[in-house]
């Protein structure tokens, strides 16, 4: 029997090109970077509107015949999938064997010049040909011998200019691209968004050895040159990193945003900075080395790179800010800056140095790909907040990073729109926010300590002390002359004063209530979060054993195997009232009431609950404390407990634990209370070792799910300092930094600052 051969219908073939091509920017990126990939040192776009045709041209190598017919004509058959490095060691960008569509995205008919050292050849084709009805092996192109040049090519184009070009960068080898009944109108609109696209394509650090210029009729040489280093570029902090094959990632900040023009030193000296401090200001880069492991939370300490070796330049520069700021900060003169956001904006993912869209694509949902807004929204604290973590916004960086070929694990979508979202895309993206952070940590050090310097040199303290001063001064008066007129105030009422300070107490005094209780019911979520599909679990058996027993009395008239289910039923509904003695009961009435407290039945009562929580889990609470009475809200001490407790339940569950075990001490101090919390779980992760203080910023955690999301609130330990912070008190995490396993904390409570004897 004969073997029958499959063919393809020669529009099949075109459509499959056209969604692998599908944008017209797109297309014409495509084409550039085969000029690249063809070792071109100049690439030429030029549209001629008189005469509605566009050209594309490299002074690269140039294709021989058998290239044309064996690798060119044969769709999906690219010369780069297995020699993808050039003989200039360019690594090459594509290897579908797709992109020569492009040229059918962007107009109907194609002519092409290509000369190599030995050869020159002219080949075209119709695409309205793939439209016949034919199948692929019945279309054809034309190839033939040519004896012109390139240079003789373009002899016919109406700028002088782009001739200049030609004739000094095209003396060789190259190919030309004619292209003739365009598919789209060409505006000049259009070609702007082109040039555009293409200034974000090219990294400035190539530019010396591949230009790309596009010409108009009118275009001069000066204006038609693509490029985003323009010279005119100004940043606030530059953030360069690498990431090794070994996984170690090396991080340089530099810091160029401040300007403490004469008051260096004075500023240096009195504003508390280091003598590092001095030399990070004067342009020395602050270097970060760290592994995978240190960078990225997890119970895992080594973490191997599967990315491969990759690097990145990322770039904070701000438009605008108050005038306050600017005095209060000692920012450099930006006035001048131009914004960039729509050209230049974003950041850019690059795969041997050409642009992999539509990351950091302006204007698109694509802009902000690392989710820098989401971040920003989730904690939207001021640079200078004393404990709140300040957040970058997305239109505030712009940056490059870059990839190749070589980072097998990031493949290309068969599109070219994106990569596809592996497991160690997600990496990649972790990895870059762990990068932005540690810049984000360093600017907020940094003005940190100026907004000290500004308050303690701007004296609004001893300000307001003067105001209140005047208020008891002319409280006292009026009790003194009262039914006695007395001069009015030569400025300003005193007595007017005190209400608006009077009022604003008030106001704050409501909003730390409020805070107050928002902490309590998030610690009330976080554990509710944490034991949810347990929840769940307990209520579908609640709900079956409940069916069961209707079952068997109706059905079965079985009043003994009835009463079995209820029981059990019952057990159940039990364990809900150790839940509920868990969450619910911390937020009751009164205790949200400042007062002496009994810490001993306080806690004995509460650990009693966590204990028929998981007594099934071989979890076991040690209590050790002795009579002591603290001036506390009941909720508060309840909340911190349970924060930590929470956070042992699940390293407990993260990995295999023997002995599952929780030591609570309490002791008393000489102004409050001390407590030692530890446990014999997995301990903080290698990200945290040599830093435990993190864990207590918000949004902090290594909690993560089989694919390495995140799934951790991060908020139980910040809750926790909150509390400790209004108690005048203070956390010590230094025990984690040497111990090979389990968590340690010890806390200090001292009185109450700023409330009263109620707070319910």
């Amino acid at each position: 029997m004969p073997k029958v051969p499959f063919n393809v219908h020669a529009y099949t073939a075109r459509l499959i090109g056209r969604e692998n091509v599908s944008k017209l920017e797109g297309a014409v990126l495509e084409l550039v970077k085969n000029t690249y990939d063809a070792d071109a040192s100049v690439c030429v776009l030029y549209y001629e509107k008189s005469t509605e045709t566009l050209y594309l041209a490299d002074n690269g190598s140039g294709m021989t015949e058998d290239i044309i017919k064996t690798h060119w004509m044969t769709i999906g058959n690219s010369s780069k999938v297995k020699n993808y490095t050039t003989s200039k060691g360019r690594i090459q960008t594509g290897a579908k064997g797709i992109g020569r569509f492009a040229l059918d995205r962007i107009s109907d008919f194609c002519q092409m010049l290509t000369i190599t050292s030995d050869t020159k050849l002219e080949w075209s084709v119709n695409w309205s040909d793939f439209n016949s009805g034919s199948t692929i092996t019945e279309i054809y192109a034309d190839l033939n011998p040519v004896e012109y040049s390139i240079i003789d090519f373009f002899s016919n184009v109406n700028n002088p200019s782009l001739k200049e070009v030609i004739k000094k960068d095209f003396l060789t080898t190259g190919t030309v691209f004619k292209l003739n009944s365009l598919r789209d109108d060409w505006s000049s609109t259009l070609v702007e968004r082109i040039k555009n696209n293409l200034a974000t394509l090219i990294p400035p650090e190539i530019e010396d050895i591949f230009k790309v210029y596009f010409f108009c009729e009118e275009t001069e040489k000066e204006n038609a040159k693509v490029s985003m280093n323009n010279g005119l570029f100004s940043y606030d902090y530059k953030i360069e990193f690498k990431a090794e094959p070994d996984g170690t990632v090396v991080t340089k900040i530099y810091r160029d945003e401040f300007d403490f023009k004469g008051q260096f030193e004075t500023i240096i000296r009195e504003g508390g900075f280091s003598a590092k401090d001095r030399d990070y200001f004067k342009g020395k880069p602050i270097v970060i080395e760290k592994t995978l492991g240190e960078m990225l939370p997890s119970k895992n300490k080594d973490v191997p790179n599967t990315i491969g070796r990759f690097s990145g330049v990322m770039y904070f520069s701000k438009l605008s800010a108050p005038l306050e700021e600017k005095e209060k900060y000692y920012y450099k003169d930006f006035s001048n800056r131009k914004d960039y956001r729509d050209t230049f904006g974003g950041i850019k993912l690059y795969r041997d140095h050409f642009r992999v869209r539509p990351y950091g694509e302006p204007k698109t949902s694509n802009y902000d790909w690392l989710l820098l807004s989401n971040r920003k929204a989730k904690s939207p604290a001021g640079i200078a907040h004393p404990t709140g973590k300040w957040r970058v916004n997305s239109d505030q960086m712009l940056g490059s990073i870059y990839i190749s070929r070589t980072n097998i694990t990031l493949p290309d979508q068969a599109n070219r729109e994106g990569i596809v979202e592996t497991k160690e895309f997600s990496q990649l993206r972790d990895i870059l926010l762990e990068v932005i952070r540690y810049f984000e940590e360093d600017r907020q050090y940094v003005c940190r300590k100026l907004n000290a310097y500004y308050e303690a040199t701007n004296f609004t303290a001893q300000y307001e002390q003067e105001i209140r001063t005047k208020v008891d001064r002319e409280e006292k008066k009026k009790k003194k002359n009262r039914g006695k007129s007395s001069e009015r105030p030569e400025y300003i009422e005193v007595s007017k004063v005190k209400t608006v300070i009077d009022d604003k107490d008030n106001k704050i005094k409501n909003l730390e209530d409020e805070n107050r209780m928002l902490r309590i019911l998030a610690t009330t979520g976080i554990v509710t979060n944490t034991y949810i599909h347990e929840i769940k679990d307990s209520t579908h058996k609640l709900s079956m054993k409940i069916i069961m027993a209707k079952e068997a009395l109706e059905l079965d008239d079985n009043k003994d195997e009835a009463i079995e289910y209820i029981n059990a039923a019952n057990e159940i509904k039990n364990s809900f009232n150790s839940w509920f003695k868990v969450t619910i009961e911390s937020v009751r009435r009164d205790k949200r009431t400042m007062k002496e407290v009994n810490l001993k039945k306080l806690l004995e009562d509460l650990i009693s609950s966590w204990t028929e929580v998981e007594e099934d889990k071989g979890v076991k609470i040690n209590l050790e404390i002795g009579e002591i009475f603290f001036k506390c809200f009941p909720y508060e001490i309840e909340s911190m407990i349970n924060n930590l407790i929470t956070n042992s339940i699940t390293s407990f569950n993260s990995v295999k634990v023997e002995k599952k075990e929780i030591n609570i001490k309490i002791s008393p101090s000489e102004n409050g209370v001390i407590l030692e919390y530890s446990d014999s779980g997995a301990g903080l992760s290698a990200a945290y070792k040599s830093n435990p203080d993190r864990i207590l910023e918000p949004f902090e955690t290594d909690k993560r799910n089989e694919i390495g999301e995140q799934i951790g609130t991060g908020m139980g330990m910040w809750i926790i300092v909150k509390t400790v912070n209004e108690y005048n008190g203070s956390i010590d995490l230094s025990q984690n930094i040497n111990s090979k396993s389990g968590f340690h904390i010890r806390i200090s409570l001292n009185g109450k600052i700023g409330v009263e004897q109620e707070g319910g």
